[in-house]
């Protein structure tokens, strides 16, 4: 049974001032147990590490990746489906295509990314619910590892000054990663079918998606190009189609991490938020899979952690059309039908009936799904990955917490160098 948060210490985290957090965030290294062995401000910690609570652990969870409440979907013509996935970050893909993993002394561990959602338009809108929001963590812990991630101490994977302080005992490192092959198939729709009302003009035609790698070939589409769906003449190289899916994605596991570093600040926590990695070896660590050489000049593609966070992609779907299929089903409207009168109506934050709003949603045309299919089974055939020339799994940045040695801070550092909240953690927290 996780322990949890006393009220007053959650109600004085809840209602720690933003802007104290956003002025006082700090990178803070130095936690108890850590040793810098070199430097002009060499120190080993006379205290033994201390891991962070299950608790500490939730709260900090909750921040990074809780479910906030409904989605509002403000949007003049929405997507057909209705979702409640309401997330602590901003999110292109419905907060579902970044997973959160973390390891700790105890093991390593994921928060499942088909976790529930929320039925109210605001979670923990009263004081009596916050604690509503360590659920997440309670519920949807799943564990992978019994021991702490071994990633290897050299450089790489770790740049060379994290090696002292990263992902040793009685921190937590929590890896936010995110799949961008969900991203890049959604992308390809919108660039093709003006239906959608997103990167095609509505009133015109799709673009003309050329492989620039090879000599600026349609990216088998030369059946669209000739019929009129697409404009031969409205160019996208492949290269920036892949780059634009990245950029879709990477903003997520920084907002993650970010939200977490803010929390530190309300918590009295030290911890820093870091990109100083190679991921490779790490997602081998964790026990990704990768894809096979192909004759193509690039490296394996890690597309996945088997039962628990997997590409848009072979070998976890049958074909890439089978993969195509299971991203954009929900945007043909006859597909996203009304609840069985048998069931409770799903929760939604607009006051609209639901027939107003599924009339006024757009709607993907079954021309635009199998164009979207000829665009990825090109890719995939010819590249023998997906995404072909970018990794479908991405491992940025990464953020660590502990507790902080303040001793370290006193004899270095001018006062100032950490807040009341960290002065008071291990008295208030720790009793």
């Amino acid at each position: 049974m996780i322990e949890t948060v006393p009220p007053d210490l959650l109600d004085a985290v809840w209602e720690y001032p933003l802007f104290d957090a956003l002025y006082g965030r700090r990178t803070r290294r130095f936690g108890l147990g850590f040793e810098m062995a070199q430097g002009p401000s060499k120190y080993k910690s006379p205290h033994a590490p201390l891991p962070l609570t299950e608790a500490e652990e939730a709260l900090l969870v909750a921040a990074g990746v809780g479910f906030s409440g409904m989605a509002l979907w403000d949007q003049s013509r929405p997507m057909p489906y209705r979702s409640a996935d309401g997330r602590t970050f901003p999110s292109t893909s419905r907060g579902r295509r970044t997973a959160l993993f973390f390891t700790n002394d105890r093991g390593v561990y994921v928060i499942d990314p088909d976790a529930g959602s929320t039925g109210k338009i605001r979670e923990a809108a009263t004081t009596d619910q916050r604690t509503q929001v360590l659920d997440l963590y309670r519920a949807h812990r799943r564990t992978l590892q019994d021991h702490r991630l071994e990633i290897p101490r050299r450089a790489p994977p770790l740049c060379g000054h994290n090696l002292w302080d990263s992902n040793i005992p009685g921190s937590t490192l929590f890896m936010p990663v995110c799949d961008v092959s969900f991203s890049l198939i959604g992308l390809i729709a919108q660039f093709v079918d003006a239906r959608l009302e997103r990167f095609a003009a509505t009133s015109g035609r799709g673009m003309n998606i050329v492989d620039d790698r090879f000599d600026f070939r349609p990216a088998g589409i030369d059946k669209w190009l000739n019929n009129g769906f697409l404009d031969r003449d409205n160019i996208l190289t492949l290269s920036h189609l892949e780059r634009q899916a990245c950029y879709f994605m990477f903003s997520e596991p920084a907002m993650i991490c970010q939200n977490m570093f803010l929390a530190t600040e309300a918590m009295g926590l030290g911890g820093w938020m870091h990109c100083g990695i190679m991921s490779r070896e790490i997602f081998e660590a964790l026990g990704f899979r990768a894809t096979a050489a192909h004759q193509m000049p690039v490296v394996a593609d890690p597309i996945g952690l088997d039962g628990i966070f997997e590409a848009y992609c072979p070998p976890y779907f049958s074909s890439m059309d089978a993969a195509v299929d299971a991203v954009l089903a929900p945007l043909l409207r006859q597909r996203s039908t009304p609840a069985k009168p048998d069931r409770p109506p799903e929760a939604v934050p607009y006051l609209i009936s639901d027939a107003e709003h599924r009339a006024g949603a757009v709607e993907i045309s079954e021309e635009g799904i199998a164009c979207t299919k000829a665009v990825c089974n090109y890719i995939y055939d010819t590249y023998g990955r997906f995404p072909g020339t970018v990794d479908a799994m991405h491992l940025m940045w990464m953020m660590q917490v502990h507790h902080l040695d303040t001793d370290y801070y006193d004899r270095f550092f001018k006062p100032g160098a950490y807040g009341a909240t960290h002065a008071a953690h291990l008295a208030a927290w720790h009793f």
